[in-house]
């Protein structure tokens, strides 16, 4: 398969699908020459999975915007919360008296000819489960979250788990999990979270915010991003 006959497969799932490192790039020079955004005026705070399958765009941001804040981990969701976020606004460089935080989160999902959920690795010959932390939630089950106890040495997958229970939970007993729903559903999760500690943190936070998700699409020819919000939020909103 070619990286064409992909791209059109991934399109007709998310039509608004891009190479990832065109729409960050894009991203980037609007905010500059549209919202003032620079590399002396705003931090980068990064809250995407902790698989380096992601990092390619993540250095991209941080090569352009410098040293990034990390606040995310496993699938892509906030886990550093409200205090990390909070701590991070605290870290941003006041340039020409303006203060910027940058926002970038969501899942990912791998693709490979046809199969949703799986990836070649760089350097790797077998496929291998992307976004292998919510694969193993949904491998483990409803009835096998239930029955978990907590391993404070295991917090991050327990959360993913938690939050994926109510997916499972909407599912009949005939039909099983579909990782490309589930891959959705956690991006409608990750995003609302989000927001509500932007939307906290502004109260308090005298700069402008700008958050950016989406589902990141990993795949043998590199990773497309799926935009789910392209938002700025000023001081007073």
């Amino acid at each position: 398969m070619s990286i064409e006959e992909a791209k059109k497969e991934i399109l007709a799932v998310f039509p608004d699908a891009q190479p990832a490192r065109l729409f960050l790039t894009k991203q980037n020079l609007e905010l500059e020459e549209s919202h003032g955004f620079t590399p002396e005026n705003t931090r980068f705070a990064e809250g995407g999975c902790s698989d380096e399958i992601n990092e390619p765009e993540y250095q991209l941001m941080e090569r352009y915007w410098g040293e990034r804040f990390k606040f995310g981990g496993l699938a892509g969701y906030c886990h550093g919360g409200k205090s990390s976020l909070a701590a991070v606004s605290h870290h941003i460089p006041e340039g020409e008296g303006r203060k910027n935080l940058l926002l970038l989160a969501g899942p990912h999902i791998g693709y490979h000819r046809g199969q949703w959920g799986r990836v070649i690795r760089p350097g790797q010959q077998s496929l291998s489960d992307s976004c292998g932390s919510l694969a193993a939630a949904l491998r483990t089950g409803r009835d096998g979250i239930r029955n978990k106890t907590m391993d404070p040495l295991d917090r991050q997958q327990q959360t993913v788990e938690q939050m994926v229970l109510p997916y499972l939970d909407g599912l009949s007993d005939t039909v099983g999990p579909d990782i490309l729903d589930a891959t959705r559903f956690l991006m409608e999760r990750i995003d609302a979270d989000l927001m509500a500690i932007v939307v906290d943190l502004q109260r308090g936070f005298d700069g402008r915010t700008a958050v950016i998700t989406g589902i990141s699409v990993n795949t043998a020819y590199g990773n497309f991003f799926s935009p789910h919000r392209v938002q700025v939020l000023s001081e007073t909103s």
